[in-house]
């Protein structure tokens, strides 16, 4: 799929058929975000993929949004320790974090696979689950699936600024 188609199909998906992903389709999202950039290529992310449905369940409550994720069959919980990237004026694990995930959630939709970055959920509840280690944080969470709705291609995006409003040359005034 074109970059760009990817990203005009690319929206948060709430409900899900119960099919679950290939594992080749996994192991190539993953792939993805592994290869993101990070600070002074550190590589300080770890992603656990949730599927067993009892689990599936757990990271639901953690969530505590489990009517909005109707049948996703899988989660994909990212992880990653402070001490996993640098430091200037702020910490950039976050930033880290950030570009990793987005790499998934792109490649997710290159795949044909939906998404929803879930930013809000109980972290320590989440971390027991899992078992992380107390120094990582857990900063995002998507549920991965098949949609049970189609995005058409150069379907337009919905609720975006123009980019008129939010595009500067040389100043910002």
């Amino acid at each position: 799929m074109d970059f760009y188609n990817v990203i005009e199909r690319r929206k948060s998906t709430r409900s899900y058929t119960s099919d679950i992903p290939e594992k080749e389709k996994i192991i190539k999202i993953i792939d993805a975000a592994r290869l993101a950039p990070t600070w002074a290529n550190k590589q300080g992310m770890h992603y656990i993929v949730v599927q067993d449905p009892e689990r599936v369940k757990e990271i639901w409550h953690a969530i505590g949004q489990k009517e909005k994720f109707v049948n996703a069959p899988i989660f994909i919980v990212g992880a990653i320790s402070e001490n996993d990237s640098g430091s200037r004026s702020i910490k950039y694990y976050s930033v880290d974090f950030g570009i990793c995930f987005e790499h998934l959630i792109l490649a997710a939709t290159a795949e044909g696979l939906a998404t929803c970055w879930i930013g809000w959920f109980n972290e320590e509840l989440v971390k027991e689950i899992l078992n992380i280690p107390k120094k990582y944080h857990v900063l995002g969470i998507t549920p991965l699936g098949y949609s049970p709705i189609t995005v058409s291609p150069g379907k337009e995006v919905k609720n975006r600024k123009l980019l008129k409003e939010i595009l500067h040359y040389e100043t910002f005034t």
